[in-house]
């Protein structure tokens, strides 16, 4: 069976090395594992057992077919400061891809059922982002007021939603949704709960609304979002009188952070450009940018979980069977899926 280069690209950069350190690991030159990765070069059983050794994944893994997505493409939306380094932007990519992947491994051996569906609405057919928001809300029988736990609608509705500390804060999340595959986020636990809330409303919109790339794509995520976790008819009465107090009454309500409160009031006309500012200020001013007061809790994404507890519970698949059907060796199972270990090897 033939190699896939894309996969030995994808395993090298999940490990964040270079072509040259792996050529340094596996004794070769580097021009060789470039030959390879681009597909220039045969590889022998030997060379791919050594490869996959030195970057510990079983040689299995570099001759899937699965294919890889990338930043850039027309079903990989990602929220980034063009400063993010390359090799910074590789490693989240083949830890999106291979996590995809796996989850998608793991699920077609069941049979899934979900609630929902996340629909695919055109801005040019409902008006705005604000209709479509409101459209969705609809279709997913949403109840009146605050989203309670945005993830759990999420994975209602055949969304996989995955948490990882990435190396910057400058990337938010990240969705991805192939072609016959279920959708797939990955937010940066680096950044508080309720800015991961509403970066995940953010890309849900992408997946909604952009089917390609647009010039306005970022700004109709937001404005979807806005109007998704802080429906206009229900909170405009609430924001008046807006002011730091008000807004850190509200957010364990709204579940949103106090900037994203400003900013809808300003939005809906409650308050006007000028008094924005200035709140942004004072908020400047008492250090709370980045660090507001009044924490809210932090949602933990269940799909996953329960499906390895059902492999577990029903099909009585040890984590060593696991490691095997996703391309992992037990113990990085165990860290990456089963923290507590408590699972039968």
């Amino acid at each position: 069976m033939q190699y896939n280069p894309a996969m030995v690209t994808l395993a090298r950069e999940s490990r964040e090395m270079t072509m040259g350190e792996l050529a340094a690991k596996v004794g070769v030159t580097p021009s060789l594992i470039s030959k390879i990765e681009q597909g220039n070069r045969e590889m022998s059983e030997e060379r791919a057992k050594s490869i996959a050794s030195a970057l510990s994944y079983p040689t299995e893994v570099l001759f899937w077919r699965d294919p890889v997505y990338g930043f850039g493409s027309s079903s990989f939306y990602h929220r980034k400061q063009q400063s993010l380094p390359q090799k910074a932007l590789k490693e989240i990519q083949a830890f999106v891809n291979f996590h995809r992947i796996r989850a998608k491994r793991l699920s077609s051996a069941l049979d899934l059922d979900f609630a929902f569906t996340i629909p695919s609405l055109s801005v040019d057919d409902y008006g705005s982002p604000e209709e479509i928001a409101r459209a969705v809300r609809a279709a997913w029988r949403m109840p009146i007021g605050p989203v309670q736990n945005l993830t759990d609608w999420i994975e209602a509705a055949g969304g996989f939603v995955v948490q990882r500390e990435f190396s910057s804060a400058k990337i938010n999340a990240i969705s991805v949704w192939p072609p016959g595959e279920n959708p797939f986020f990955v937010l940066n636990t680096l950044l508080p709960p309720c800015n991961l809330r509403f970066s995940l409303a953010h890309e849900l919109g992408h997946l909604v609304m952009h089917d390609v790339p647009e010039p306005e794509q970022e700004a109709e995520a937001d404005r979807f979002a806005a109007e998704f976790l802080m429906p206009a008819a229900d909170i405009k009465s609430q924001l008046r009188g807006m002011d730091l107090t008000l807004a850190a009454r509200l957010k364990p309500l709204w579940r949103t952070s106090m900037g994203a409160l400003m900013r809808r009031a300003r939005d809906l006309g409650v308050i006007t450009d000028r008094q924005h500012t200035s709140l942004r200020v004072q908020l400047s001013q008492k250090g709370w940018t980045k660090d507001e007061p009044v924490q809210i809790s932090q949602e933990n994404p269940q799909l996953i979980p329960e499906i390895i507890d059902v492999h577990h519970s029903e099909h009585g698949y040890t984590a060593s069977d696991l490691a095997d059907m996703v391309g992992l060796y037990t113990r990085e199972w165990l860290d990456l899926y089963e923290p507590r270990g408590l699972r039968a090897i």
